[in-house]
């Protein structure tokens, strides 16, 4: 079945399409996909502060559909009374809050990292006005609705229409064959929910758990308060900045040449204090994604170019140093090291109450550092960033596969590290280690052959008819371990790995919490 088709919007990720060779190319029969990781950036959203007020409107009007849902919520739960239709347009908004529990502690808008938000002697020229559609600042609107259902339509279509992977309809007890994880934030868990709602559009009367944690124990997105992390952060950023300083002045000089965006710099922009790109894209990228109206200079080509340049920002050290992509999120890593061995062990034994598909909901900076962690290559370290760098696109998504062989034979050659990564001694340190800290030693105690069995010696070879395979929306992720002699399928070649090339990429990046605690306390 051919997959459901994105739209134009450039700003939004695009996804492959289903056709009959992609499927037979990378779905052969043989290959059975045991488990799925889905994580993905929220949809479509408005700024997280009104910036720039000489190019944004002050009330941006996508949101009344989303509106609508957040009124008959808040009825439901009996935390407003009346219709909706007799509420004035103050009244609408008034409910919306950007975070799904109030008393999270961060800031009610959200866009305090980035820069000021415009003062209102700024509008005075504004002629949008309020209404029952007009969006919070940060908020998901209507357009970012339809990007997460198109991404949960295409997941149906792969897993369910053509694998049969996934049943048609969720059963009863859908909460075993289902994980949904997503952040506090508000755009996060409306993006889920509708990312469901393309998987299972026939969903009404399932009772799904959606596991949402406290800001300060969430490993969705770096913990600011982590000092060592953020000391790093703010160092590495800085000498980036400097090494393309050429191309970073000549984009500045760009944007000054843009009438609306050097008011902004003037009026606004208070140079050390926020970032020049970032401050820039989280308007311009929003207002292109809604198609509204932009200066003929600031094109696709120029957009591009500010996202890139954010990267470099705020993005790229995470490219370089594997401490701070581990303080960042190597929580979650060892999360997701611990899902592929679950999932394993749950095959092996025939356990159906082993969730299938889990899903994350998260943000630009819960996919930027996972591109680091299965992009980076020790052998060939620099600090030029990386080709491809560029900002997460709305609705972006990470999908790691564990898969199963079940007729080729495995591969022969054993990595010099095999032995290593079966070995249940105390870890090394993380620059040295082959496996996750947290991999249990049941996992390699399995022999070997079309019939495993548990036994009670270590096998180094136990999970050799076990691969992984990682999608970054329309492509597939090349992890440089995997290209190691011994490391990749035999007939498929070093885009679909082994277990335990998977686990040799993601090893030194995977922490657990006790660890990362540590590391954070680090001068």
């Amino acid at each position: 079945m051919a997959s459901p088709a994105f739209d134009s919007n450039p700003m939004r990720a695009p996804l492959p399409a289903l056709t009959p060779e992609f499927v037979a190319q990378h779905y052969p029969p043989h290959l059975q996909v045991v488990h799925v990781d889905l994580l993905h950036r929220h949809g479509e959203r408005t700024p997280v502060a009104h910036r720039i007020p000489q190019l944004s409107p002050k009330h941006w009007n996508f949101c009344a559909t989303g509106n609508q849902l957040h009124q008959e919520f808040l009825r439901t739960v009996g935390l407003v009374t009346g219709s909706s239709a007799s509420r004035t347009a103050d009244q609408q908004q008034s409910p919306w809050q950007n975070y799904v529990f109030k008393q999270d502690p961060r800031s009610s808008t959200g866009g305090s990292v980035f820069a000021v938000s415009s003062t209102a002697k700024a509008h005075s020229s504004d002629t949008s006005q309020q209404t029952s559609a007009t969006c919070g600042f940060g908020q998901l609107t209507d357009t970012g609705r339809q990007g997460l259902a198109a991404l949960g339509a295409h997941m149906r279509a792969l897993y369910v229409d053509t694998l049969n992977f996934l049943p048609s309809t969720l059963p009863a007890d859908a909460g075993s064959m289902l994980h949904l994880r997503t952040t506090s934030y508000s755009r996060a868990f409306e993006s889920l929910q509708h990312t469901l709602g393309g998987l299972y559009p026939n969903m009404s009367s399932s009772m799904l758990r959606v596991h949402v944690r406290p800001s300060d124990r969430d490993n969705l997105f770096p913990d600011f308060g982590c000092k060592n992390m953020l000391r790093q952060f703010v160092k590495l950023n800085k000498q980036n900045i400097d090494n393309c300083g050429q191309e970073y002045q000549q984009l500045y000089q760009d944007m000054l040449a843009v009438p609306s965006l050097r008011a902004f710099f003037e009026q606004e922009y208070k140079p050390g204090k926020a970032r020049v790109a970032v401050s820039v894209m989280d308007v311009v990228v929003p207002m292109r994604a809604h198609d509204m109206n932009l200066p003929p200079e600031i094109n696709d080509n120029f957009i591009e170019r500010v996202a890139r340049m954010a990267a470099i920002e705020y993005l790229q050290s995470s490219w370089q140093s594997p401490a701070l992509a581990r303080m960042q999120i190597g929580r979650l890593v060892h999360e997701l090291a611990n899902n592929m061995a679950s999932s394993v062990q749950a095959d092996r034994t025939h356990n159906s109450t082993n969730p299938r598909l889990s899903i994350y909901s998260g943000h630009d900076t819960t996919l930027a550092p996972l591109l680091a962690v299965f992009g980076h290559d020790a052998e060939q370290q620099t600090p030029d960033a990386p080709a491809d760098l560029t900002w997460p696109k709305f609705a972006a998504s990470i999908r790691i596969e564990l898969l199963k062989d079940t007729q080729s034979q495995c591969p022969t050659v054993q990595p010099a590290w095999e032995q290593d990564a079966a070995d249940p001694s105390a870890d090394p340190p993380f620059d040295q280690r082959v496996r996750p800290s947290g991999v249990p030693r049941s996992l390699y105690q399995w022999s070997s052959g079309r019939n495993p069995r548990p036994i009670t010696q270590i096998n180094p070879r136990a999970t050799r008819d076990y691969y992984v395979r990682v999608w970054h929306d329309d492509r597939i992720l090349l992890l440089p371990t995997c290209r190691d002699p011994g490391a990749h399928h035999a007939k498929l070649g070093s885009s679909v790995c082994t277990l335990d090339g998977f686990f040799k990429q993601i090893a030194r990046f995977s922490t657990s919490e006790k660890e990362a605690r540590l590391e954070c306390l680090q001068c």
